[in-house]
């Protein structure tokens, strides 16, 4: 039988102030949570515990195996009632760590978070013109109607979007979205932990669930949606069926882009600022202006984002 725990912490010289307690997260099983960290860690051990300081109750998510990185793919672990020998390792200082704990399946699963450059709404509930001219049926959901969301540029784990979102009748699952990390279907997509889960009242969000679920909304109108990727969390609100004064819909890019050898020219209407990451999040080249041409420095797949300090775009591209 699982171990009912409603609170968990992190303690030991990895942890900036020595202890800080985990968030607990639902899941799509009633009754079930795990617990999660993200943020910054040192090079020092780190202990999973029942208490936020050391008791005669505490005890201990302990890896089977000693030493284990807290960076890890899903390492079981056991319930220890003392510390000693039993703590996670972690190797370098960094500030994109993430962790789970599964306290049902007893298991930690960490990474490094990679950084976004794309998040994308796709759905039902989203205007699809192919879909519409579709006649007698049900249009599947395109991709090319998916919105692309704004990047925070404070944050770049931050995407924001503000648009319309309306049952629209022709297309399949007309009240429901999800969010795409990229312009595709997979490898990353955001879900809620329940089918038709209300946007106005999400907290939390679902990476690569298993399910696939969506969000729903209940009535049509004017959306602002903001997702924190590396943090997890989504919030909606509902601005009504009128765009509020002085709110916009967030817009969408236009740009032209042509990529020939290693060298990506790159149009626009108005001046942007415009740079060129590997998928690591290393920044090859910057430039600024409204014709701009960049080399990249081998062949390879690149991120290229572009912002005038309002709106921004990202662009997955490949050199060959």
């Amino acid at each position: 039988m699982a171990f009912a725990q409603t609170r968990l912490y992190v303690r030991g010289s990895a942890v900036p102030g020595g202890v800080q307690e985990l968030t607990r997260f639902s899941t799509n099983t009633s009754g079930r949570y795990t617990f999660k960290f993200h943020g910054k860690l040192l090079p020092g051990d780190l202990y999973v515990t029942t208490t936020d300081s050391p008791r005669s109750a505490s005890r201990y998510y302990a890896p089977k195996l000693v030493d284990t990185n807290i960076v890890t793919n899903k390492a079981d672990y056991v319930i220890k009632s003392d510390s000693v020998g039993n703590e996670w390792a972690v190797l370098f200082e960094a500030d994109n760590y993430r962790f789970t704990v599964d306290t049902y399946n007893k298991q930690v699963t960490g990474e490094l978070f990679t950084r976004w450059y794309e998040a994308w709404i796709c759905g039902g509930c989203v205007e699809d013109e192919q879909g519409k001219n579709i006649s007698g049926q049900e249009g599947h959901w395109q991709i090319t109607s998916g919105k692309q969301m704004e990047q925070n540029w404070e944050d770049p784990n931050v995407f924001e979007w503000t648009g319309l979102l309306k049952n629209y009748t022709y297309n399949a699952e007309p009240k429901r979205f999800k969010i795409n990390g990229q312009y595709g279907w997979s490898p990353k997509v955001l879900h809620p932990f329940t089918q038709d889960a209300s946007i106005l009242t999400a907290k939390q969000l679902w990476y690569n669930g298993s399910e696939d679920y969506k969000w729903a909304i209940n009535r049509d109108g004017y959306y602002r949606i903001r997702v924190n990727v590396f943090e997890e969390t989504i919030e909606g609100e509902y601005l009504g069926t009128e765009l509020p004064d002085g709110i916009r819909v967030t817009p969408e890019a236009k740009a032209d882009i042509d990529v020939n050898g290693r060298e990506i020219a790159f149009r626009a209407e108005t001046p942007m600022t415009v740079r060129l990451y590997s998928l690591d999040g290393t920044q090859h080249a910057a430039s600024f202006g409204t014709d701009i041409n960049l080399m990249a420095p081998t062949a390879g797949i690149y991120i290229l984002t572009a912002t005038d300090g309002q709106k921004g775009a990202s662009w997955k591209i490949m050199v060959k």
